[in-house]
This record gives structure tokens, sequence and C-alpha cells, in this order.
């Protein structure tokens, strides 16, 4: 377990980083509520503690279906000098949506940099989007399923189309970072011959929860290998937090009910909201979680803090599983005996046809 105290400290160590001549940009994907509405707080309240003499600045991008003032003035009651900025997404399932909100990020950071007289570069990537979904196969209309469209491939898309911005090379050095709030320990089998779980003996629960995991870490694992040096990436589990899922997800009555009645009791064992926030924006921390192949110079707040075990069981590989105390988890032997046969790129293919074969107007049958 990584000490709270530790986690604020290199925190504020990034917010007042003078040296970095730049802002520090983040874009959080659903980030109007839950655990990525945590993040986008204590980020903003991060910076606004150090003031504006001593904040490098703060600019951050918050994607979400619906805007809500009230957490945008909360930001900017936290860190009046920060810069947010709400874009609006209409559906995170359909790749083609994605794409509309990427660019307008894109377009903005390009333009708010140019002015201050910088590359475009973006720090942080943070992503919680997702719903609850316990019924029968729903595809979108590009042939994805939904639940799977959203928590994993519309995910994906948003890295690689960001992908310019987090490995922009900037001096001094700063490596782009992005953190996939998922459960790695949901890491299970893969049904190799279906891959899209379209046989119906195929798609059950279990295996499409494996799936969802094991495809976040493959896919993490195949950037961070093609990206050495650029790009640290975290498949992270945030533990119980406080959140509207239940609410915002397409559920029968009865689900709704249960979840009402466990939501209390929930509770006892759940994760603090603002420690949540502090957690998951430690995972931009450099010193613990470097890309492959970087090279760490131990100092500052996380001096004491080992570099991580990346989820290959190397030290600093640049694709970490890591659990709700920002520590390590337990090694995944069984995604170890998929890795040896290389389904971390054969995972990357798959997304990428289906990426490609969506952009081309086409439904995505595979």
């Amino acid at each position: 377990m990584v000490a709270l105290s530790i986690i604020e400290a290199a925190n504020t160590a990034r917010a007042t980083d003078s040296a970095a001549g730049r802002p520090y940009v983040a874009v959080v994907a659903g980030g109007t509520s839950g655990i990525g509405m945590y993040a986008v707080q204590q980020l903003a309240r991060t910076h606004g503690q150090a003031g504006k003499t001593l904040s490098r600045g703060l600019r951050l991008y918050i994607l979400g279906r619906r805007a809500s003032d009230e957490l945008l003035q909360s930001c900017r009651e936290l860190c009046p000098f920060g810069q947010f900025t709400f874009v609006q997404a209409k559906d995170l399932s359909l790749m083609k949506d994605v794409d509309r909100v990427c660019e307008e990020v894109i377009a903005k950071e390009r333009e708010a940099s140019l002015k201050e007289g910088h590359p475009a570069k973006i720090d942080l990537l943070v992503e919680s989007q997702g719903i609850l979904h316990f019924g029968g196969r729903e595809d979108t209309p590009e042939g994805l399923e939904r639940p799977m469209a959203i928590a994993y491939y519309g995910r994906a898309r948003i890295v690689d189309r960001l992908l310019p911005l987090l490995t922009q090379s900037v001096t001094p050095a700063a490596p782009g970072h992005v953190a996939f709030v998922m459960n790695p320990q949901l890491e299970g089998n893969i049904v190799e011959a279906d891959l899209s779980l379209r046989n119906p003996k195929n798609f059950t629960l279990r295996n499409r929860g494996s799936h969802l995991s094991i495809f976040t870490t493959f896919y993490m694992e195949a950037l961070a290998a093609r990206n050495p040096g650029t790009l640290a990436l975290v498949h992270y589990y945030p533990g119980g937090v406080k959140s509207n899922i239940s609410e915002t997800s397409s559920l029968g009555f009865w689900m709704r009910a249960a979840f009402r009645v466990a939501m209390p009791l929930m509770r006892i064992t759940q994760v603090p909201e603002d420690e949540s926030g502090k957690r998951v924006d430690f995972l931009g921390e450099t010193s613990v979680y470097p890309p492959l192949n970087y090279k760490v110079t131990p100092g500052g707040a996380t001096a004491k803090v080992p570099v991580g075990k990346g989820a290959d069981n190397k030290t600093g590989s640049g694709c970490y599983r890591i659990n709700w105390d920002d520590d390590v988890l337990k090694f995944n032997d069984k995604a170890a005996a998929y890795r040896a046969k290389g389904m971390a790129d054969t995972i990357y293919q798959h997304t990428q046809r289906a990426f490609e074969v969506i952009a081309s107007g086409k439904k995505f049958t595979e």
C-alpha cells in the first residue's frame, strides 16, 4: 500500500513542477460523476491549494454525456486559475462519437498550447466510463457489444486518437500516462476462436467480464511495447467507491432496488471519495509507473516507493495492474500463459481491425 501522505506529496510535486514550463494537462473520460469526477476535483484541489504562484497551471478536459455546471463551478472555486473544459459526448459506445470528441480535445489543446508557445501535450488520460448490464447481448449499430464498446473498445479508441499528444516529446521529458479504471482481477479465460463472443454459447457474464479485463491489460501491454519511453499505462481496480452507475445504466426495477438496499452496507468498506481521487491522480506518477525503457531517478516524495512491476512481472515494463491502494496486484499466471502465446498482439490486432472496419463505414462482424 502506498501511504496517502506520499501520494499527496507526490501529487503536489507534479502540480508545482515549475521546470515543466507548461500547464499540467489531463483528460478525464466519464469525468462528470463517480470515480472520474473525484479525480477531476482532486486535480483542481491540488493545484488550487498550491496557489497560482506555485502551481505550474492546470488544464482539464472533462468528457461526459451531461454537462455539469455544478462540477465546473466547484472546479473553478477549488482552482480559480485553472482551465476547465467540458466536452460533450453523445454516445461513447459509438466509435464515430469517440472520434468526434477526441478531435475536439485535440483541436482545443493545440490551440491553447500554440498561444502559450509550447507543443500540445497530454500528461494524464483517465478513463472510467462504463455501464452495468446483466441482460442478453445488445449490439451497437457498429457491430460491437454495447457494454464492451463503452468500457473497452471506446476507451482503447480514445487512447489511440489521443496518442500523438500523449507521446508528444517535450523538454524536460514528460511521458504520457493512461489510467483505465476497471478491474484486472477479472482476467480469466479467453475464447480464442470467438473474441467478440458472438456465439450465444460463449456469451456469458463471466466470459464478458474476463474478456473486458484481459483485453484491457493486453491492449495496454501492446501500446506500452509500441511506445517505449513515452507512454505508461495502468489497469486500475478502484475498490468500492460511491457511484451513481446503477442509476445511469439500463437496469430493471428489481436490480435497481437491490442496489439501493446494498449501497448502505457497501459504504462500510468504501474508499472515501477524496482518497479515491488522489489515488487515481497518483497513477500519473512517472517515478512509480514509468514507460518501458525509461530511466527513473529515485528522489522526492516517492524515494522509498519501488518502481512498479508490470503486468508481465518485470519491473518498469510500462503496463501495470494496480489495486485500489496504488500497489501492484499479484501476478496472474493464467494471463502469463496467454501472453506466452502472443495474445497481447492478437488482441491489439483484433481491436485495430474493428476500428478500421468501423471507420470505413462498415459494421464489424468478426
